[in-house]
């Protein structure tokens, strides 16, 4: 497999989905900062926080939906109804996985006395592989048939 195929073409091999994964997650974070900065200190002020960190995180949300079917896992749907779904499932695991990363980084910090700034890593590092995994089998694996895929070499 050739390094444009590696980078753009269609796979199943799930290291290369983890390392595409990775990108998406870092354009999703710096999307995110990006919109919340420009919304919280050049447009709303600091009175509309909340809103901010909400319209901040569906954009980047969308973005890192879209991104993931078209690149990552190459599913995408041809009905808005389903397309939906498949948003809301993805957007679900985003929120189980923000759970998770609050448990970790309290139970770290506060029980065991670890930095705040290191357990949240230790965090996100954890969180990072649920998403992944989680999206990959519920949501764009999900109702596939059973028969097993080539995976491209």
């Amino acid at each position: 497999m050739s390094v444009s195929e590696k980078l753009f073409g269609k796979t199943d091999d799930t290291r290369i989905q983890i390392l595409r994964n990775a990108v998406v997650e870092g354009l999703r974070y710096c999307t995110n900062i990006a919109l919340l900065w420009l919304l919280t200190d050049k447009l709303l002020g600091n009175s509309y926080l909340a809103l901010s960190t909400a319209i901040a995180s569906l954009l980047a949300g969308l973005l890192n939906y879209a991104l993931s079917a078209i690149w990552v896992f190459h599913k995408t749907e041809k009905k808005a109804g389903k397309s939906l779904l498949q948003f809301a499932i993805f957007t679900l695991i985003g929120a189980v996985g923000l759970a998770i990363n609050i448990g970790i980084t309290t139970l770290l910090t506060n029980c065991c006395g670890v930095y705040y700034l290191i357990s949240n890593t230790i965090a996100q590092i954890v969180v990072f592989f649920f998403n992944f995994f989680m999206r990959k089998k519920i949501v764009f694996e999900r109702g596939e048939s059973t028969q097993p895929t080539s995976r491209q070499q």
